[in-house]
């Protein structure tokens, strides 16, 4: 008897000895919250045996193959991963990982990127996204708000930041992101076309005053070699008198804007 026993102690050994061990790969569970009602989990055996979930509160959650249903909100459950093996394979440890509902879910209030003109101030909007159940933003009250922009700002990229302002619901908390302001040169578009020839535009080079004839009601502008708007005005009449007197010398670009149309000549100040 004590020799059979012996035997059978050893062909355990030998089976085991046999047998390959496996492990776990189970991903973290991201936070649920307000309208999340189910969701799959996509935890793997190394051997490629179909695992198998417990979940430690099923007043929380419960599991039926990979998919999981939320029963409460504003609670956590831990959902752990099996896999029993078989006669290849040795039982992997079990991994847990953690499965917490908040009370709410998370809407993105994301800041538009927007590109402007140097000299330009942008309109700024926002796009919100996570709405649960088919909501809208008729679930929303109030607005976000936004930092002030910094005018005459140079070529370059800046944020745009947002915050929650007085924006609320009560489903929802608010993830802010910010946005990219991009500010260029202007593009220079000069044309001229039989009107456009009847602008007169002189002395040039000046040095203090700058006279502009056959112009009404026109937007003129300066701006130097990089885009920058040093100086701009309104014509007020046909003929019309600009003191550049505060201009440093140089070579700048002369912007009059009549009927969306751009016409840009070139100004010399010199003294």
């Amino acid at each position: 008897m004590r020799l059979k026993y012996t035997a059978f102690l050893l062909f355990c050994v030998i089976s085991l000895m046999a047998q390959t061990p496996q492990i776990i790969t189970f991903p973290e569970i991201s936070v649920k919250g307000y309208g999340d009602l189910t969701f799959t989990l996509n935890a793997s055996a190394s051997s490629g045996l179909t695992v198998r979930y417990v979940s430690s509160d099923v007043s929380v959650a419960t599991v039926s193959g990979n998919t999981v249903t939320i029963k409460k909100t504003g609670a956590y459950t831990v959902i752990s991963a099996y896999q029993d093996g078989n006669a290849t394979y040795l039982a992997a440890n079990p991994v847990p990982q953690m499965l917490v509902v908040c009370p709410k879910s998370t809407l993105t209030v994301k800041a538009d990127d927007k590109s402007v003109d140097i000299g330009t101030l942008p309109t700024l909007t926002y796009t919100i996204s996570g709405y649960k159940k088919g909501e809208t933003a008729t679930v929303l009250s109030g607005l976000p708000t936004f930092n002030a922009i910094t005018p005459n700002l140079t070529v370059g990229s800046y944020p745009i930041v947002i915050n929650q302002g007085t924006i609320s619901a009560s489903n929802y908390e608010f993830e802010m992101v910010n946005g990219t302001l991009t500010v260029a040169n202007k593009t220079i578009t000069p044309i001229v076309n039989g009107k456009d020839t009847l602008l007169k535009v002189f002395p040039n080079p000046c040095s203090d005053f700058l006279t502009i004839e056959n112009v009404d009601k026109e937007h003129v502008s300066i701006v130097d070699l990089l885009g920058k708007i040093i100086l701009e005005s309104k014509c007020n009449g046909n003929s019309f008198v600009l003191n550049v007197s505060n201009i440093a010398p140089g070579t700048y670009i002369l912007n009059i804007n009549r009927n969306n149309i751009l016409i840009s000549k070139k100004l010399l100040i010199n003294r």
